[in-house]
């Protein structure tokens, strides 16, 4: 690019429109993992299935105050179809660490009828009663 003959203006708008691009990116993927933190821990949830596929998490704790190996993701973690259905995970998958950081990947069944919204609820970390993560598109 010869900045002497595109101009400042020229210059001003492809600064803009690749911004505009960029942060369109980031929106993009912040809307998908979404992260709560309360009682010294954030838990993190990512929507990892595929079209068609199970509904499939990745559930993340971290800390740097609280011992984590007490809780069991099978045990705290829910998914809610948007219809009063709440599902326990039928698989726990991939689980690491150990401490204060750990995490694994949980998969339920498919609810039906194919709800309008999705939550994953963590239940009972560092004395948080419910995080609540929430989907309104269905991420299966």
């Amino acid at each position: 690019m010869n900045l002497r003959r595109m101009g400042w203006g020229a210059l001003i708008i492809v600064l803009i429109l690749a911004g505009s691009a960029w942060l369109g990116t980031l929106e993009a993927q912040a809307g998908a993992r979404q992260s709560v933190q309360g009682g010294g821990v954030t838990v993190t949830v990512t929507p990892i299935s595929e079209p068609g596929e199970a509904p499939t998490f990745l559930v993340s704790l971290d800390t740097h105050s609280v011992n984590l190996n007490v809780y069991e993701f099978k045990e705290i973690t829910r998914l809610r179809d948007g219809q009063g259905g709440e599902l326990p995970p039928t698989a726990v998958k991939d689980a690491q660490g150990e401490g204060h950081h750990r995490r694994a990947t949980l998969q339920f069944a498919s609810p039906e009828p194919k709800p309008k919204s999705l939550e994953v609820v963590v239940k009972g970390v560092a004395g948080v009663p419910e995080r609540v993560f929430r989907w309104t598109v269905p991420v299966q």
